[in-house]
């Protein structure tokens, strides 16, 4: 158990290596907008927490053992927790929040890229915060757990395996015979997108500061924005096409980068989960236009792109907002209910239950239909043409189970803080599908300042259950875990 403790220190000194660095990064910025003092704040943040990361590695060499699969749910768990404490840290020091649980809440909120805010006035924030804000989601996107693996082959952990809690659903195909190599193009067209957006935004007349934390908030699907009505400050339909656009990008299936796929389209074409995805989006801007298109309509082309916008923010659970959904009428708030819990392509920065789950779900009920219909009916559930195994399919059901139970578990607690039955379901999806926007209450600019703290660090553990898509939360708490060898 020692190696595995000192391989746990080291991952997560890595990842206060990486936070040091974003933080001397967001010095920079503070600097360069003439905010010194928020600026000084940064600089010390970042030298010391990089600076405990490089003396924690050192303290912790250990020879190069193998962790177990089961290590790899711990170790999620605890980056995730630890990112969020230390990211909570400038909040505090720069007195944007005065309240550790807030503090808390609003850099779990980032890391996990859900996008909900405890902060009223957006606006009027430093410019050093907006950044860190935008850096966090966009760390959290798949950047700090990839950079992570990349990192780090001197532990021998297999990245599938660190992997595996985050992504945990069915394996359809491998990926690359080198992890390493697959990770850094990953990183790479992360990277290429959130600069291939920031031009085009700032081509669209954005300033560049606001085009590159935009950005970033889009590819990381993080919905962090700089005003507190959110896109539908900004005129014309430039801004909210181009957005649309990288988060319907950010919402596929990264695996399918590594792949010569996008050279193939009738491969394309032929993904499971790639098609259903489309038809998601597709079918839902169709029937919100549909509800939406009347006499009282004057603008019918943004209204348009309103109907896309928000299916697509909902569905990859960016969160972003164009426009007052809430006064929308109700089939269409309930499309975008549905399409929260859905969620994006699995290995996406999104959350909710995956499509691809969604596939297999669908296959298993209408493989269901045939074996009540047809006594000897055998054929087996497939993905992409492969057949899956049992286990796959039975993990995939049991999500949702899990998402309820964790959904209901969550209204239930809130309810004990003075919060209403329909805020507190609100407030639990938003926060477990990492979406940082739901209906009513918390709608468009709504902030989640009003929850007490214990509130505020249920909805936090929501957030990194929703992003570690429960599994991990579930087997770390499991007694077997601590009984049993893994």
């Amino acid at each position: 158990m020692d190696h595995v403790f000192r391989s746990v220190i080291r991952i997560c000194a890595l990842m206060l290596i990486i936070v040091g660095a974003a933080l001397l990064l967001t010095f920079v910025v503070s600097v360069l907008s003439g905010q010194w003092r928020d600026g000084l704040c940064f600089l010390i943040l970042g030298a010391a927490i990089g600076l405990m990361g490089i003396i924690s590695r050192i303290l912790c060499r250990s020879k190069k053992n193998k962790l177990q699969l089961g290590d790899g749910f711990l170790i999620v768990l605890i980056l995730w927790i630890l990112m969020s404490a230390a990211g909570a840290v400038p909040y505090l020091a720069t007195g944007t929040i005065s309240d550790p649980a807030s503090a808390f809440f609003e850099s779990c909120s980032g890391f996990t890229t859900t996008g909900a805010t405890v902060l009223d006035s957006i606006r009027s924030l430093p410019h050093g915060i907006v950044f860190w804000r935008s850096m966090t989601s966009w760390l959290g996107g798949v950047g700090i757990l990839l950079i992570a693996i990349t990192l780090m082959p001197t532990l021998s952990l297999n990245g599938q395996r660190l992997n595996t809690p985050e992504h945990y659903g069915p394996v359809l195909e491998k990926v690359s015979p080198r992890m390493v190599d697959g990770i850094r193009t990953i990183i790479f067209v992360y990277t290429g997108m959130t600069f291939a957006e920031t031009i085009l935004l700032t081509a669209s007349g954005m300033s560049l500061f606001n085009a590159l934390i935009h950005s970033m908030s889009t590819v990381s699907t993080g919905g962090f924005c700089r005003y507190d009505e959110g896109i539908a400050h900004f005129d014309g339909l430039a801004v909210p096409l181009i957005i649309t656009c990288f988060m319907i990008l950010s919402g596929l299936n990264y695996n399918l980068l590594l792949t010569r796929r996008l050279a193939n389209i009738r491969m394309l074409v032929r993904n499971s989960e790639l098609r259903l995805y489309a038809v998601l989006l597709a079918a839902s801007f169709g029937v919100i236009v549909l509800a939406l298109i009347g006499p009282d309509r004057t603008d019918p082309g943004r209204t348009v792109c309103d109907a896309l916008f928000q299916s697509a923010s909902f569905l990859t659970t960016t969160g972003f907002v164009s426009a007052d959904y809430g006064s929308w009428p109700q089939i269409a708030q309930g499309i975008l209910l549905f399409l929260m819990f859905c969620g994006a392509c699995t290995a996406s920065p999104g959350g909710g239950i995956k499509v691809a789950r969604l596939a297999i779900l669908l296959k298993l009920v209408r493989h269901g239909i045939s074996t009540r219909l047809h006594a000897n009916f055998l054929e087996t559930i497939k993905m992409n043409g492969q057949g899956l195994a049992a286990d796959t399919v039975s993990g995939t059901a049991t999500m949702p189970f899990l998402y309820l139970s964790a959904l209901f578990a969550g209204v239930f607690l809130l309810t004990f803080g003075d919060v209403s039955l329909a805020q507190a379901f609100n407030a639990a999806i938003s926060c477990l599908c990492n979406t940082g926007h739901a209906l009513g209450d918390l709608g468009q600019g709504a902030s989640f300042a009003s929850f007490g703290a214990p509130s505020k660090c249920l909805l936090s553990l929501l957030m990194i259950g929703g992003r570690l898509e429960l599994y991990a939360i579930v087997i770390v708490l499991s007694p077997k875990y601590w009984t049993q060898s893994h």
